[in-house]
């Protein structure tokens, strides 16, 4: 049998043996059996999506056999969980079929621009776990970039109306820090050109924002806020709110940075922050495809999540301090067993 013009070894990604899924194997059946006798459960689909990360890329629930028509090279590829919430391995298969998907058949060769919008106070426990709430500040911010960039493209070009008008938003729903603790914020990728509708499209480029403009946008996503939000007393299931704030109140890795000059087209109002001065030519198409890789990454890469011996669990952050080298490091941010269990007779989830 002839062999390959181009062998070559494929190494797979070991999900089911990386620490992450060892450590939620070992410790999730106990951690729930104290939860139930506590009163307490998990949301279902918390559950679910941990039961599936725990299992993923485990050869004795299923795998494939590929093997070459040329050489006869054999493969074996495990079955993975395609999850949707942490699973590094799925979400960074999807974060790298998405991003060559938008760049060779959907964003066009002109130039595009990063908002990213994040909240504090209750609004950042909130969308935590309302899906409503959540969906209608991802439409209105959209809406009020286009509303700002359809004003700023009619002004600056001297147009009749905004009618003809069309821009392309893509949105990213983020919902990790670095330590894996809550942190609900929006990426917004934004053709930085308006598409002009007519017997020949054309492109007409954008002036870039200002602090007042990012000001008004917030006050436009504000205003959704508040006709939303209304309802503070929902009927929230009781252990997704108890994740939320433990969430909230988990241990920060990086320690306050020294106070340092605020970011060009940086604005904070109504309790957000806007952040509008990365931008990407679109001719370039690697460049592209990387801001589109860092837009839909996973919560934390394949290997980050580290088992101490100690009994915790150490999380690699580049952030931390200290670290002006690039190395990264690895930050306890776990909790002994017993302190596990005593957080599931309390029903602190």
């Amino acid at each position: 049998m002839p062999a390959c013009a181009r062998p070559g070894i494929y190494v797979p990604r070991q999900t089911h043996d990386s620490d992450a899924a060892v450590l939620v194997r070992r410790h999730l059946p106990g951690f729930l059996a104290r939860l139930e006798e506590g009163g307490r459960a998990l949301p279902e689909f918390v559950n679910a999506e941990l039961e599936a990360f725990a299992e993923c890329g485990d050869f004795e629930k299923g795998f494939v056999r590929t093997a070459c028509r040329q050489c006869g090279d054999e493969l074996l590829v495990p079955f993975s969980c395609k999850g949707r919430g942490f699973c590094p391995s799925c979400m960074g298969r999807r974060m790298a079929e998405g991003a060559a998907l938008l760049v060779d058949h959907v964003l066009p060769a002109v130039g595009d621009r990063q908002w990213v919008l994040s909240f504090e106070g209750p609004l950042a426990v909130r969308l935590g776990y309302d899906q409503v709430l959540l969906a209608k500040v991802a439409e209105g911010l959209a809406r009020a970039v286009m509303h700002d960039m359809r004003w700023s493209v009619k002004e600056s070009h001297g147009l009749c109306s905004v009618g003809p008008l069309s821009a392309g938003v893509f949105t990213v729903v983020q919902r990790f820090r670095s330590d894996l603790g809550l942190y609900v914020y929006l990426h917004c990728l934004v053709t930085d050109a308006f598409e002009e509708l007519g017997a020949d499209v054309r492109f007409l480029p954008v002036a870039t924002p200002t602090p007042v403009r990012l000001t008004a946008v917030l006050a436009q996503v504000h205003k959704v806020v508040a006709a939303v939000a209304e309802d503070d007393d929902r009927d929230v299931d009781p252990a997704l709110a108890a994740c939320v704030q433990l969430g909230l109140q988990g241990p920060h890795l990086a320690p306050p940075c020294e106070p340092v000059t605020r970011p060009p087209l940086t604005v904070t109002a109504f309790g957000m922050h806007l952040h509008a001065a990365t931008t990407v030519d679109g001719r370039y198409r690697k460049q592209l495809e990387r801001v589109c890789r860092y837009m839909l990454r996973p919560p934390f890469a394949h290997d980050a999540v580290q088992a101490l011996p100690d009994s915790r669990a150490g999380v690699a952050d580049r952030d931390a301090a200290g670290q002006a080298e690039g190395h990264g490091a690895v930050v306890a941010v776990g909790v002994d067993r017993g302190a596990l269990g005593d957080a599931g007779r309390r029903g602190d989830v």
